[in-house]
């Protein structure tokens, strides 16, 4: 591809459009990647190239290229970013790319001291990883954090900077757990899913999928499973081996073929297969966007099981 860092007047700046971008090709992705390198190499501050290494850093991660996301990660930790300590957290704690090592994830919890780092090291104390278990701390610390999210104001970073469905998640399992579950958790239940849903639509990332599964899971707890689907999301939690799924976005029908090939449930979608829901729902597109993207605004969503 064409190296444009060789042109005289090369802006690197005009590639943050890619942030507006919901399906961005090859060549989009690679221009985005040379700016962010081109920013960093350039940079005079250090907080610029903390902030480039961040967004380069995500990026690796919404591909999965874990090795390159922990190099950005550290570049920007090493100068002083909570934001990146945060991150290697969870790179360590789920082992992306890595052997877990919950001393270390629980470190850069313990110094980044932001939301997330707290909801991570309530895991840790539920789990009695690195540090001894204990459910009482754990129940503590979501309990001041979801006092604090329910203060928030809901303007328009709110649905994606929120952690409101981390934190509800987490206390709903623990309320089920130690039986002290409440109607307001499952009310907390379908607001978390609702915000996830709209984050989603907003800034994909395969890891709202697996906290929506998460959600959807407790929620069947409660409830008990059945096949009445509200959206595309129930697929993640529907035992199906043989069914069609049906929708509707903006006049434009949609037909979704599930089906057991003998070693696997397959989704079949215009003509392309995907291995199971997560990877229909982080991969698939409907006219010419991410499925979650207008997932949201479906009509006549249903489904037809088959025997």
């Amino acid at each position: 591809m064409e190296n444009r860092k060789s042109k005289e007047y090369y802006d690197p700046f005009r590639e943050m459009s890619y942030y507006k971008l919901d399906c961005p090709t090859e060549e989009e992705q690679f221009r985005f990647v040379e700016a962010m390198e081109y920013l960093i190499e350039t940079a005079v501050f250090e907080d610029d190239v903390i902030a480039f290494s961040y967004n380069l850093a995500m990026y690796y991660r919404d591909i999965k290229d874990f090795r390159l996301e922990r190099k950005y990660l550290e570049k920007g930790e090493e100068l002083g970013s909570s934001i990146c300590g945060e991150e290697l957290g969870i790179i360590w704690y789920y082992g992306l790319g890595v052997e877990p090592d919950y001393e270390k994830a629980f470190h850069y919890f313990d110094e980044n001291g932001s939301r997330l780092g707290k909801i991570m090291l309530s895991d840790m104390y539920k789990n009695g990883q690195y540090v001894r278990k204990n459910t009482e701390k754990c129940r503590k610390t979501l309990e001041k954090l979801m006092q604090d999210v329910e203060c928030e104001k809901e303007d328009e970073h709110f649905y994606i900077s929120t952690k409101f469905p981390e934190i509800a998640v987490r206390l709903t399992n623990l309320n089920i757990e130690e039986g002290c579950y409440t109607d307001n958790d499952f009310d907390n239940l379908l607001y978390a899913r609702m915000i996830l849903s709209i984050r989603q639509s907003v800034r994909p990332f395969w890891g709202n999928i697996i906290l929506m599964k998460r959600i959807l899971e407790t929620i069947v707890l409660i409830t008990g499973k059945n096949y009445d689907i509200i959206d595309l999301y129930d697929l993640l939690v529907f035992d199906l081996n043989k069914a069609i799924v049906f929708f509707e976005y903006n006049g434009i029908q949609g037909n979704l073929d599930i089906f057991d090939d003998g070693k696997e449930t397959i989704f079949q979608y215009e003509g392309k297969w995907f291995h199971g829901p997560e990877d229909f729902l982080e991969k698939a597109r409907f006219d010419g966007k991410r499925i979650t993207t207008v997932l949201t605004k479906m009509k006549n969503v249903g489904i037809d099981l088959l025997s």
